[in-house]
């Protein structure tokens, strides 16, 4: 009988629920009982190749409750893309170590390297089925309705501007600018303004990568604020660009770059308060959740929970019913589909980016219709609700 063992490839940014995931993938491998042995890549490809494989048949069932409720990314992650020689390296690694099925769980770029490894294998005669997991707080994944990670880091987002709001109205600062990740889209950003119930609410201008931002636009609108009611919040993007497409800001130190060559984004939140400082002659504040704001498991979200237990689980049925080449997607909450997901072929989502909606996205100070938040409420659930203020 031939050896059947299983391969489990993390990659990319952690989140609130990517253990969660890994947690649904051992134990879901378990009750099906066909895998010989289940191992996880020390900190992706190269990791593996440098350290190799973490044994997770031995996890009990305790262990897997506590991975459940942990974030970050318990067999470690890395940016880098493997090269020629790694995929060599890593054939090798299968062949000799019975691995015939193999998951990568990561966003856009590892299911491009998951298309890589299973053409890689199928060009040397080497049979083995590859699925890919989605997971990503950018929620920027093609073919998902969601993407595991983006409804905690959305929660997250979406409670801190309004806890932020109370506290500067208080004062008030007068104005604080809070800045999300998301390098090349705003589902982050967005969802700042799910808590906003009326125009005093925070926040008040909300800045998204699919606009051009206009800075004299944003001061004009930002002192009309501040005249009007004296304070206000502002919430932007990592990656907001001007019309000719370049970063608003941007770290210019090489060795600031990320494994991928990309330059870092972050800081945009501190260049425009030093900008409204010096040109409005306003007291401004910065606010840079950065990390904080994936790795917060207080404010994971149920349904967020659900869906990285249930892409985990539909992956090892998958490898098992003889699907490869494909990424689980998750159908719309609504979907009357019974089981909520679908496979994809990886060259529907490999490499693809997926922005808000255009039809979403309007031009107010709000720049996303009621039909995002439509879509956001169920995944982010009740936030911590709170008094107005006294008078």
């Amino acid at each position: 009988m031939t050896e059947r063992n299983l391969l489990v490839v993390q990659g990319g940014g952690p989140t609130q629920v990517l253990n969660a995931t890994l947690a649904a993938i051992v134990e879901e491998a378990h009750v099906r009982g066909e895998f010989e042995c289940i191992l996880g890549a020390r900190s992706d490809i190269k990791g593996l190749l440098a350290g190799g494989a973490i044994d997770l048949g031995g996890l009990s069932a305790a262990d897997l409750d506590l991975l459940r409720v942990s974030p970050g990314a318990a067999l470690g992650s890395s940016r880098a893309k493997p090269s020629e020689e790694d995929l060599a390296k890593l054939f090798d690694f299968l062949r000799h170590n019975g691995v015939r099925d193999l998951l990568f769980l990561g966003g856009n770029g590892s299911m491009r390297g998951a298309e890589r490894v299973s053409r890689f294998c199928r060009e040397h005669r080497f049979e083995v089925r590859v699925l890919g997991v989605p997971k990503t707080v950018d929620n920027d994944i093609a073919m998902t309705d969601r993407c595991p990670g983006y409804a905690s880091a959305a929660r997250y987002i979406a409670q801190s501007t309004r806890d932020l709001g109370m506290d500067v109205r208080s004062l008030p600062q007068p104005v604080s600018i809070l800045e999300t990740m998301g390098r090349s889209v705003g589902w982050l950003a967005a969802a700042a303004a799910a808590g906003k119930c009326d125009e005093l609410d925070a926040p008040h201008l909300v800045y998204l990568p699919e606009r051009a931002f206009d800075i004299d636009k944003f001061l004009a609108s930002l002192d009309r604020i501040v005249t009007r009611q004296g304070w206000a919040i502002v919430v932007v993007a990592e990656g907001i660009r001007d019309r000719d497409s370049k970063y608003v800001y941007q770290v210019t130190d090489p060795t600031q770059s990320d494994p991928l060559h990309r330059p870092i984004t972050g800081g945009v939140a501190q260049f425009l308060s030093e900008a409204v400082a010096r040109l409005l002659k306003i007291r401004c504040r910065s606010e840079k959740p950065g990390l904080l704001g994936r790795s917060s498991m207080l404010h994971a979200s149920a349904q967020d929970l659900k869906d990285a237990d249930l892409v985990g689980r539909a992956a090892v049925r998958g490898l098992l019913a003889g699907e490869t080449e494909k990424m689980v997607a998750l159908l719309p909450l609504a979907s009357k589909c019974e089981s909520g997901y679908a496979f994809v072929p990886f060259e529907q989502v490999a490499e693809v980016e997926r922005p808000i909606p255009a039809e979403w996205i309007d031009d107010g100070a709000i720049p996303v219709k009621e039909d995002f938040f439509e879509y956001l409420r169920p995944l982010v659930g009740e936030l911590v609700p709170y008094c107005a203020p006294l008078k």
